[in-house]
C-alpha cells in the first residue's frame, strides 16, 4: 500500500480534526486484482465525520436528469443549513447507468446520489486527506504550465491523453500508402453493415474498387480506414449531428493518458467532470472525442424548452 498524505504530513491529518474520532479506524480494505490494497471510508462515515464538525451543516442532492437506464445526481455541501443554495462550499457530479448487477443494477439513482455525496464530501475536505502520495495526475490540465524543456509540449500531450498521432494530424498531410483489406478491416466492414441496416452508421459510405478476383465488394461498405476517414474529416457539429448516443459512448479516447484507450462512455460513468473537459477542452484532433462528449452532455442534460 502506498504512502497515504494522512500519514506523511501533520497538516493533513490536522484537516477536519476531530479529538477522540479517527476516521481511519472506520476504513475498510479493498483489494481488486491487479492492484495495491486500498482503504476506502465508506460515504455514512463520512457524513458522520462532516457532522461532527458542522452539526448544523446541510448536506443536500439534486437529480439533475433521470431516464429509465441512466440518473445524473449533483450533490452539494453547505457549512449552515441555512446557507442559501448558491453557498456551497463543495459539490459534485455522479452518473450512474442500468446494469445487469442482480443486487444494484436497478438502484442507479441512489448510487448516484451516493457517489456525488461522497465525491462532494471528500472535496470538503472528509477523506481527501487519504489520498496516496504521487496518485495518478489529473486527467486534464486545469490552468497554465510551466515549460521546463523543449520537449514539454510533447510530454503534455502525453500525460494528458491527446496522442501524439492526433498532433502529427496538424501537420501537412502526406501520401498515404495503398490500403490492404485485411482480417480487422474485413470485421469493420461486416460490422459497418449491420451498423447501417439499423440506421447508426455516421457519414457517407465510400465506394471501393472490384476486388483482383473479379467479384465486386459490395458498394456500401467501406474499409475501416475509409471510414476512419470519413468521419476523421467532418466537423465536431457535423458529427454531434450524425452521431448516435449509443455511438457516442464507444468511442474511444487515444493516448496514454488517465482515460487512454478507454471509451467516452466509460469516462462518463468513472469521471463525469471529465466528460466536461473532452468536450470542449479537448485540444487533440480527433473530432469524434468532443464530439462524442457533447453528445453524452446533452443526453445527461437535454436544452429546456
Amino acid at each position: 500500500m502506498k504512502e497515504m498524505l494522512y500519514n506523511k504530513s501533520e497538516a493533513v491529518a490536522a484537516l477536519n480534526y476531530v479529538e477522540g474520532f479517527n476516521p481511519l479506524e472506520l476504513a475498510r480494505k479493498i483489494l481488486n486484482e491487479g492492484q495495491e490494497e486500498q482503504l476506502y471510508l465508506d460515504v455514512k462515515y463520512r457524513k458522520l465525520w462532516f457532522r461532527l464538525i458542522h452539526p448544523q451543516g446541510k448536506i443536500a442532492s439534486y437529480i439533475v436528469n433521470f431516464t429509465e437506464n441512466m440518473a445524473l445526481v449533483e450533490a452539494r455541501i453547505y457549512l449552515d443549513r441555512n446557507d442559501s443554495p448558491d453557498n456551497y462550499i463543495a459539490s459534485s457530479f455522479s452518473q450512474k447507468f442500468r446494469s445487469t448487477d442482480p443486487q444494484f443494477g436497478d438502484k442507479f439513482l441512489e448510487t448516484a446520489q451516493t457517489a456525488a455525496i461522497g465525491r462532494a464530501l471528500a472535496d470538503a475536505g472528509f477523506g481527501l486527506q487519504f489520498a496516496d502520495v504521487g496518485e495518478e495526475n489529473d486527467p486534464a490540465q486545469v490552468d497554465a504550465g510551466i515549460t521546463v524543456s523543449q520537449n514539454y509540449q510533447e510530454q503534455n500531450i502525453q500525460q494528458y491523453g491527446v496522442p501524439w498521432s492526433d498532433a502529427q494530424a496538424a501537420m501537412p498531410a502526406q501520401p498515404l500508402p495503398p490500403v490492404q483489406m485485411d482480417t480487422g478491416q474485413s470485421m469493420m466492414s461486416q460490422f459497418y453493415q449491420q451498423a447501417q441496416s439499423a440506421g447508426n452508421t455516421i457519414g457517407q459510405p465510400n465506394r471501393m474498387p472490384p476486388a483482383s478476383n473479379g467479384q465486386n465488394i459490395p458498394s456500401q461498405i467501406p474499409t475501416a480506414a475509409n471510414q476512419m476517414a470519413a468521419n476523421a474529416a467532418m466537423s465536431v457539429d457535423e458529427l454531434v449531428k450524425t452521431m448516435s448516443y449509443e455511438q457516442a459512448t464507444q468511442v474511444v479516447i487515444g493516448g496514454n493518458g488517465k482515460f487512454g484507450k478507454k471509451t467516452m462512455g466509460q469516462v462518463a460513468i468513472e469521471s463525469p467532470s471529465s466528460v466536461n473537459w473532452f468536450a470542449y477542452d479537448y485540444a487533440g484532433n480527433n473530432n469524434m472525442v468532443p464530439a462524442a462528449a457533447r453528445i453524452i452532455l446533452e443526453k445527461a442534460m437535454p436544452k429546456a424548452g
